[in-house]
Parts: structure tokens; C-alpha cells; sequence
């Protein structure tokens, strides 16, 4: 399936914002383990952030992100990837069965 790179620069955090931080980071852990997200980044100095779905197309990754609670306050801009390569992707995921 394709993978999005999906970058916004990030406003000032405000009361309303910070209030939504432990919602958003449910939902970011809960497309993480759906499979939706692959990778999602802040920068250090929280100017940018940056995230990769993995989605048929750019209207359904706009549906993932609307999951997000702090999607109002972002710019998204959507980058349709030749490829994606990740560390996670050298070893094989361990099955507990």
C-alpha cells in the first residue's frame, strides 16, 4: 500500500492545543498499532511536524488525519512517497503464537 509523507508547521501550543495532547497521542498510538501510521515526528523546537500513512490515496489519508484531535490547528501538506525504508523493516515482526 502507498505511503504519505504529511508535513505542517506548528502554531504557538495554546491552552485549547496542550488540553488535546494526551486525546491526540491516544489516537496517534492507536493508528500506529492499526497500521495506519508509520512513522510521526515534532521537531525539537516544535516548529514542524511530520508524520508517514500508509493509505490508498490522499483523501483517505486526509480521513486519518482527521482522527487526530490537533488536525484543526495544522496545515497539512500531503507527499505521495516512491518508496518508504525504515529500520523496523529489516527484521522480521516476532509473532507470540
Amino acid at each position: 500500500m502507498p505511503v504519505f509523507l504529511v508535513e505542517s508547521p506548528l502554531p504557538p501550543v495554546n491552552a485549547e492545543m496542550a488540553s488535546l495532547i494526551p486525546q491526540h497521542r491516544e489516537v496517534v498510538n492507536e493508528l500506529f498499532a492499526e497500521g495506519k501510521l508509520v512513522s510521526y515526528a515534532v521537531a525539537a523546537d516544535l516548529s514542524k511536524w511530520w508524520c508517514c500513512v500508509q493509505a490508498k490515496n490522499e483523501f483517505e489519508v486526509m480521513e486519518i488525519l482527521g482522527q487526530m484531535p490537533l488536525i484543526p490547528f495544522l496545515k497539512p501538506e500531503i507527499h505521495d512517497l516512491m518508496f518508504y525504508n525504515g529500520a523496523d523493516q529489516l527484521m522480521p515482526r516476532i509473532s507470540l503464537n
